[in-house]
């Protein structure tokens, strides 16, 4: 079983389009903060920015133990990168804002804000969910990211901003039995963020899918039967990563306030610039509506 593919290619591994040291994509001198930073795709993300050349890179997370471990791994690996890490959950704000503040007063205005940290309630059939687990889903995948992104807006910079929000592909697929929780919370979280893109024109937003990749919350959600029986195989965990590098880059700029899956290939995107730029396609509308006949 694979995805319905939007570009002919479907890539499930790095490939050279998105190379992060590609002088295109170099993010030399920009500072990037990555909630998430600690734990499944987050470390990978900061490699790959660091691989770009940037040298400014602060981690947002829960766990003390991972986030250092991911800045001892990425300092020692990265000649004058400099790491900052913040405990702190994405709900509150408090923390949240001390951590963006630090961040820019540390290293100046945040260039790439990349909203990596999520929560997925238990795939379990409606009649048996925990309405406290079901409601954690809303407060971390929305309300959290309503705090996070009012932290960048504070501090983001002041041309040239982006900020990428990692969604999931389930939110845009027919509902599946066993996810209500997950796709609710995470179809309110891309209406959330387009909102954010309308009210910020000058501010590049994208909510990009990072592919199915073998991490801890996978793990979790293959209790509720997807991917259960190893019939969707797993993508290379560096795939977002490079991704992300490629999309935040002036290359990715006509993405704009569009849904995309970090395995399209970027070629043919390029190649479908007229079409995808600005207009409807690649955001959450109605099917059918308005009438075109």
């Amino acid at each position: 079983m694979g995805f319905p593919p939007f570009t002919l290619k479907h890539h499930t591994a790095p490939y050279p389009g998105i190379d992060p040291s590609l002088p295109a994509l170099s993010a030399a001198g920009k500072t990037i903060l990555i909630t998430g930073g600690g734990s499944g795709i987050g470390p990978r993300i900061a490699e790959a920015f660091a691989v770009a050349g940037s040298t400014q890179i602060a981690l947002l997370g829960r766990t003390q133990s991972t986030l250092e471990k991911t800045k001892s791994t990425l300092e020692s690996t990265h000649s004058g990168l400099k790491v900052l890490t913040f405990v702190a959950d994405i709900t509150d704000a408090s923390a949240v804002n001390a951590a963006f503040q630090d961040t820019k007063a540390t290293f100046g205005p945040i260039d790439i804000f990349i909203s990596n940290a999520a929560f997925l309630p238990e795939a379990v059939p409606i009649k048996d969910t925990v309405v406290s687990d079901f409601a954690q889903g809303l407060t971390t995948n929305v309300v959290g990211n309503l705090v996070t992104t009012q932290a960048f807006l504070a501090t983001a910079a002041p041309s040239n901003a982006v900020l990428i929000h990692v969604t999931t592909g389930a939110v845009h697929m027919p509902s599946m039995p066993n996810y209500s929780g997950y796709q609710t919370s995470k179809t309110a979280a891309l209406k959330f963020f387009e909102a954010v893109q309308a009210e910020t024109p000058d501010l590049r937003v994208m909510n990009v899918h990072p592919g199915y990749v073998a991490t801890d919350m996978n793990a979790k959600s293959a209790k509720g039967g997807l991917g259960s029986d190893n019939s969707i195989p797993f993508d290379h965990i560096d795939l977002p990563g490079h991704f992300m590098v490629w999309a935040a880059s002036p290359e990715g700029a006509f993405l704009k306030g569009k849904v995309i899956w970090s395995n399209w290939d970027v070629e043919e995107l390029k190649q479908r610039k007229e079409e995808l730029q600005g207009g409807e396609k690649l955001t959450m509308v109605l099917n059918g509506w308005p009438r075109n006949d």
